[in-house]
């Protein structure tokens, strides 16, 4: 029985070259959902932690002055 990989390049090498572009356009595609989705659920870690630690009031604005006073060590 022929695994993935192997069934996946046999399919790959019978294609004309054009269309190798578009299967290399469909992963980059499904690649690119993949990062989104894990963006996403950082996000939604990143506001339950806010809520969780009180802090979810905050704006950008408030955050980026926080961290220069920090960092300024006022």
């Amino acid at each position: 029985m022929i695994d993935k990989n192997q069934q996946i390049v046999k399919k790959l090498r019978s294609l004309p070259p054009e269309r190798i572009d578009e299967v290399i356009d469909f992963i980059e595609f499904i690649d690119g959902c993949e990062k989104r989705k894990a963006g996403v659920a950082f996000d939604e870690w990143a506001m339950n932690l806010a809520k969780k630690k009180g802090f979810h009031h905050l704006t950008e604005e408030d955050i980026i002055q926080i961290v220069k006073q920090c960092r300024s060590g006022a």
